[in-house]
């Protein structure tokens, strides 16, 4: 009876996790519309642009973006100037190319994390063109540069040998970004803190001074 309970639990818990899961990836024809991002060719910029700050360009098309990109795919028209290039339904549909944004994705939104994998099996995949073990790699025969305030460069972490070659930053070895300078110390917050701690001091002292004024005065009053 027991034997027969468990294999009910274990079929009941393997048949939710394989359908009440769906892993994404780029070939998906049911990817959620909010997994990627949409380029307008109206307005050469990706749909509910944020800040669009930023310009990325793909060959000889470019469009506006945010700074920094948090979804995984990024679809682009194919008739901007690119064909058809995964034989993909939902693609020839929608006459779109799907890329994996990947290595240029700033931070990805956690509800996706577990939804989605970014694992590519062709260079045609990613956005770079270029698909090493399963991942979507920076392509150094690649045409993808970040313009901003009218410098067209490298993204950050991309590999470099002068700083010319980065949009933004300077060359490390690779496009890096100048380091943030300390947080100077909240002065106020700080005395706050050792005035703290010196109360506590004292109120300790204080009451270790009142234990052995009583204890003393006890056996005062024992020995009469």
């Amino acid at each position: 009876m027991s034997l027969c309970f468990i294999l009910v639990i274990y079929t009941f818990f393997a048949f939710y996790f394989q359908c009440g899961y769906s892993i994404y990836d780029v070939e998906s024809d049911d990817l959620p519309y909010q997994y990627a991002y949409h380029v307008n060719t109206t307005t050469n910029s990706i749909e509910e642009c944020e800040y669009c700050q930023v310009s990325i360009c793909k060959g000889s098309y470019c469009f506006k973006a945010d700074d920094m990109l948090h979804l995984p795919f990024i679809e682009i028209p194919i008739n901007t100037n690119t064909s058809l290039l995964n034989n993909n339904s939902e693609h020839q549909k929608n006459k779109v190319n799907r890329y994996i944004l990947e290595p240029y994705i700033f931070y990805l939104d956690t509800y996706m994390v577990d939804e989605i994998t970014m694992e590519c099996t062709k260079d045609s995949q990613c956005f770079t063109n270029k698909c090493v073990d399963t991942r979507c790699a920076f392509n150094e025969n690649g045409d993808i540069k970040l313009c901003i305030d009218g410098h067209c460069g490298r993204f950050v972490g991309d590999p470099c040998t002068t700083g010319d070659e980065c949009a933004k930053g300077y060359c490390d070895e690779e496009c890096v970004l100048p380091k943030q300078p300390e947080r100077e110390t909240n002065t106020i917050l700080e005395f706050i803190g050792i005035l703290g701690i010196l109360i506590i001091i004292v109120l300790i002292v204080f009451c270790i001074a009142r234990y052995k004024s009583n204890t003393k005065a006890s056996n005062t009053e024992s020995y009469k």
